[in-house]
């Protein structure tokens, strides 16, 4: 056999032999692979979707003069008895220029406090920093969520605390260019005084608008409230909005969220008891309620169900229906998936871990479950032969078995 020939013999054996220890060793890692999951300490909520009508004490603000108004106050704030809530302008000309006059007034105030600032020896940086991120992150989510109502105020409180790490860094921070042209931009605006400034007639938080619903069912009458007037409101479209009002002021700071949902989910719901809310669809807003009263449905198997609430915000505020959860029972632990829960051969309920390279059976307890998830106690976590926190947990594998060295 020529030398040509014993080489191309040699190189195909060799492909041959690579090759199957290739195959053996992709055969064997198929069969010895496991897919793990960290094991992290997470909270479950049992809810019940519910359609809510939010009732509350509220006082309409009516207008003396026709004009085109300008809220001095914003959705939600908290306003005390004779506060400036808003401004009236005879022409949309000059309410234009007030509004941009405030907003120019905020942003000087701002930086004229900027340029005042001398370095600050004890300022904690990691803390600012911290706060800076915060921030930074509020003015990313408005955006992501189209929600730029507070967003101007967000800028200068951002801008304001990024001007006071620069300084405490020992660099120098000049604003007085920008501080002349607002100045200058305020001037040209030559704002005429309002024809009407509204006060608030009481303390409460003011709402720059009405949604129709204000006199459906008021906060005096909750508890005559029937599960047909509950009905009635949640079917109902909204009145024709009040031209002569400028916007309403919720008087009362105690105010009620009310349902109608299926018996059974209510079980162990008794009138007292402290729950949670989620109003709104997405993540919606969390609120802490208190459950005030329940009246079974006559000839159905529902409930009527009212909450009472002490929380305000801006969105809260503005919220009349709207779609939520009743957070009945939250259940803390680590979160574990449903088929890597399994028992051993003395009956014991645990999970599989990968530590180092040797497969352990870890115990657990469970304190929830649903089709999908276990909810395991975390109390014994960390106990030798339990379950941690960050541990491997295997969700995906053949032939385990306590004690196992995989390689």
């Amino acid at each position: 056999m020529s030398s040509k020939k014993l080489t191309n013999v040699l190189a195909i054996a060799m492909a041959v032999i690579i090759l199957g220890y290739l195959a053996i060793n992709v055969v064997k890692g198929l069969g010895n692979s496991y897919k793990t999951s960290t094991a992290y300490i997470q909270t479950v909520s049992e809810t019940v979707d519910a359609k809510l009508f939010i009732i509350r004490e509220e006082s309409i603000i009516d207008t003396a003069d026709s004009g085109v108004i300008v809220p001095l106050a914003v959705n939600g704030e908290k306003v005390g008895s004779g506060n400036e809530i808003a401004a009236v302008f005879t022409d949309d000309t000059s309410a234009e220029n007030y509004s941009k006059t405030i907003t120019l007034e905020k942003k000087l105030e701002t930086y004229r406090k900027i340029n005042s600032q001398v370095r600050l020896a004890n300022l904690d940086l990691k803390k600012l920093t911290r706060e800076i991120n915060g921030e930074f992150n509020t003015i990313l989510g408005a955006v992501y969520d189209n929600d730029f109502s507070d967003l101007s105020e967000n800028e200068l409180s951002f801008s304001e605390m990024l001007s006071r790490k620069d300084i405490s860094l020992g660099y120098e921070v000049d604003c007085s260019d920008v501080i002349s042209s607002l100045e200058s931009e305020i001037d040209a605006l030559k704002v005429k005084a309002p024809s009407q400034v509204i006060t608030a007639d009481s303390a409460g938080y003011f709402v720059s608008r009405l949604d129709g619903y204000e006199n459906k069912i008021t906060a005096a009458n909750i508890d005559e409230l029937t599960p047909e007037e509950l009905k009635d409101a949640l079917d109902s479209t909204k009145k024709s909005e009040d031209k002569n009002a400028m916007g309403k002021l919720i008087t009362g700071y105690e105010w009620y969220a009310a349902a109608i949902v299926d018996t059974a989910q209510l079980a162990g719901i008794e009138v007292g008891r402290k729950v949670q809310l989620v109003l709104g669809d997405k993540e919606g807003d969390t609120v802490n309620a208190k459950v005030y009263s329940k009246n079974k449905v006559d000839g159905e198997d529902s409930t009527m169900i009212v909450f009472r609430c002490s929380e305000m915000n801006e969105r809260l505020s503005m919220m009349r229906k709207v779609t939520g959860k009743i957070v009945l029972r939250s259940y803390s632990g680590i979160k574990l998936r449903k088929n890597a829960v399994h028992f051993n051969e003395e009956g014991k309920e645990g999970v599989y871990i990968i530590e180092g390279n040797v497969i352990k059976f870890n115990l657990i307890e469970e304190v929830y479950s649903d089709e999908e998830y276990v909810i395991a106690d975390v109390e014994k976590a960390g106990l030798p032969g339990w379950l941690s926190q960050y541990d491997e947990v295997i969700v995906a594998g053949k032939d385990l078995e306590n004690g196992k060295v995989i390689g």
